[in-house]
């Protein structure tokens, strides 16, 4: 009989764990410094924009571990000596980049909020006159009409809300904290080909 493999075993066989934090390690292999760099951009090193790929990557590597388990990043400069201020300026650029992007999806989920919040007091808004509205004579055609269409109403912008609230609000909560864990991980140069 097969073992069945637990999700945690899986996540061991293909990451290594740091023996002292106990944070997963995703390793970086790269040639340079700059490597970590889109080479389109031409901003101060600071302010650049991480390597599509690299980004793409680290996002992979995220999706594969989860939440509640933080990561390290090693980047294996394989082709450089060891220089501590370049080191340091990947470390801030690496946080500056999570950073745009963790405070664009908090934005986001404030516009989500307010969306929410508009859906709601149109529903309300909407079943409030409608109940006020119980006491009209409904034999005209066109009030009838126009009372449905207000209770139909109501009713798309309630679930509307409660969609929004519920699905799409979960995943930019899932998407910012992924960003706020590349913000606050550790990061390590390591600089021997050898993993």
């Amino acid at each position: 009989m097969d073992k069945i493999i637990v999700k945690g075993d899986y996540l061991q066989k293909i990451y290594e764990r740091n023996s002292q934090t106990g944070n997963y390690i995703i390793p970086v292999s790269l040639d340079k410094y700059t490597d970590i760099f889109n080479d389109w951009d031409n901003a101060p090193f600071r302010k650049r924009d991480m390597d599509p790929d690299l980004a793409h990557f680290l996002e992979d590597c995220s999706e594969d571990i989860p939440l509640r388990y933080k990561v390290d990043v090693v980047f294996y400069i394989l082709k450089q000596e060891r220089d501590e201020a370049r080191e340091k300026m990947v470390i801030s650029s690496f946080r500056t980049y999570y950073s745009f992007y963790h405070a664009s999806e908090e934005r986001v989920l404030n516009k989500t909020y307010k969306k929410v919040f508009r859906y709601m007091t149109v529903s309300f808004t909407f079943l409030s006159a409608l109940f006020f509205a119980r006491s009209i004579d409904r034999r005209s055609l066109f009030l009838n009409t126009f009372l449905q269409g207000m209770e139909i109403g109501a009713w798309v912008f309630l679930w509307e809300a409660i969609s929004i609230f519920f699905f799409q609000k979960g995943k930019i909560n899932d998407t910012i904290k992924k960003y706020k864990r590349f913000i606050d991980c550790n990061i390590y140069f390591k600089y021997d080909d050898k993993f």
